[in-house]
């Protein structure tokens, strides 16, 4: 295996990675050879210039000494970006310096790190070039001969804590989510940053784009049309860097989810689209170590109820009160599906009675039913004037200015800080939960919270 070759020259190599099947016919590939040239420094001919140009809104190329130490790709799908990971990962690999491991960083799923590192360990497993170079081969991990090593890590930032890495890379950067539902693509790149400070090795984001935050936004923001930036964004549509992408499939993903296609298909962030609330904030309310709070004899409850019916969602309900400028959360009951709606209803109603809630608001959704249901158990049920959206709205200044005090619920928290602000087509916000997640149990919080922040009426004469 000779050193000096660049991942280009082994692209075109019918022995090393020009031999995997992917690759015979680099035609197909062509702007990715593009970056791929770019992002080590190497020398670009008129027509790569053009697409060069067109890809990172610069007007020269002024690449630095031994190309960009940091780079970042935001393109849509199904255009190669996990391939173009793996294939980065097995140049590095074969010729970085001993004792350093080319990291490939993936979601938070054994699912997604297997896909990256299958990608990886390919060559390793079907030429043999490469196969005479492995020492030893782990679930996750893949050592060389030379004293190289492969390894692909989760997108948590302790688990690169310790490594030495010539190569940082970093799959689908923009849909980083730990477990507790905190991005956490940022702070994966700065640990990334001290990951390559010995070994003078480059790190790169690969991703189709999301909301306009996070580490993908910020590095366009920041760097994108630079000339002189020393990152190197490139912005492409999946047609763009996938030319045999049927038209057909792109133009059913334009119908069936026109937002969704601008930025999974066209590589754009979607406009709009930002977190809701600030993850400092939403700590900055937490009562540390609080998980229930007793009711109190002196104290009126309110209660607010996000029902299901009773095959999917989970039945939440949350009581709240106020305390002088602030509202407190203190208390959550959460029954997961498969569930009997009647015989929830009836634990919920024996629930929030211990907190002396006679009347409980919620969401319409089966307002007739719920309202009998809660009737027959001693409770009325007042469907919410307030719809999903505007009730986290009003939450939003309650959690800004510290005047909302939070239970320390793990999975409150978590949804709370998943939760998206999008600009409405009629001037109206709408927010809601990321896609794949839930907020069943936030929206009742916040419900409850938001209630115990407007007065009651009893009997004619409003209280707090």
């Amino acid at each position: 295996m000779q050193n000096r070759l660049t991942i280009i020259d082994q692209l075109k190599h019918p022995q090393l990675l020009g031999a995997l099947p992917v690759f015979r016919d680099l035609k197909t590939w062509a702007m990715w050879l593009v970056f791929l040239k770019a992002l080590f420094g190497l020398p670009l001919d008129s027509i790569e210039l053009e697409a060069f140009q067109k890809f990172t809104g610069r007007e020269r190329y002024l690449p630095p000494e031994g190309g960009f130490p940091e780079a970042c790709v935001i393109a849509g799908v199904q255009c190669g970006k996990t391939t173009i990971t793996g294939a980065l990962l097995d140049s590095e690999v074969l010729t970085g310096q001993a004792g350093t491991v080319a990291v490939g960083v993936a979601q938070d799923h054994r699912g997604s790190m297997r896909v990256l590192l299958r990608y990886a360990r390919e060559p390793f497993e079907t030429i043999e070039i490469f196969k005479n170079e492995v020492e030893r081969d782990t679930a996750d991990f893949l050592e060389l001969k030379r004293g190289t090593a492969l390894g692909a890590y989760p997108c948590r930032p302790s688990a690169l804590r310790g490594v030495k890495a010539s190569i940082v890379v970093m799959d689908e950067a923009a849909h980083y989510i730990a477990t507790d539902g905190r991005p956490t693509d940022l702070e994966m790149w700065r640990v990334a940053r001290g990951r390559v400070a010995m070994t003078s090795g480059k790190i790169i984001a690969i991703s189709s784009p999301y909301a306009q935050s996070g580490l993908l936004y910020d590095l366009h923001k920041k760097h994108f049309g630079k000339d002189e930036s020393p990152v190197l964004v490139w912005q492409a549509s999946s047609k763009d860097m996938n030319p045999c992408l049927s038209d057909d499939y792109l133009q059913r993903m334009q119908e069936d989810d026109p937002e969704a296609y601008r930025s999974e298909v066209l590589g754009e962030f979607r406009s709009g689209t930002s977190t809701l609330l600030d993850m400092e904030a939403i700590q900055a309310c937490v009562d540390a170590d609080v998980r229930e709070r007793a009711p109190m004899s002196e104290t009126t409850y309110v209660g607010f109820c996000d029902p299901s019916g009773g095959r999917h969602d989970r039945f939440v309900v949350a009581v709240a009160h106020a305390d002088g400028e602030r509202v407190v959360l203190d208390a959550v009951r959460v029954w997961t599906p498969p569930l009997n709606p009647s015989g929830v209803i009836a634990e919920a109603c024996a629930f929030l009675k211990t907190y002396r809630v006679s009347q409980v608001h919620g969401d319409r959704y089966g307002a007739e039913y719920n309202a009998e249901q809660f009737r027959k158990n001693g409770l009325s049920y007042e469907p919410s004037e307030r719809d999903r959206s505007e009730i986290y709205l009003e939450l939003l200044p309650l959690i800004n200015s510290e005047r909302a005090v939070l239970l320390d619920h793990a999975e409150l928290l978590r949804e709370l800080r998943g939760l998206e602000r999008r600009r409405g087509t009629s001037g109206k916000d709408k927010v809601d939960h990321r896609r794949g997640s839930t907020d069943d149990i936030a929206n009742a919080s916040a419900g409850a919270l938001v209630l115990a922040n407007k007065p009651l009426c009893v009997c004619g004469v409003f209280v707090l």
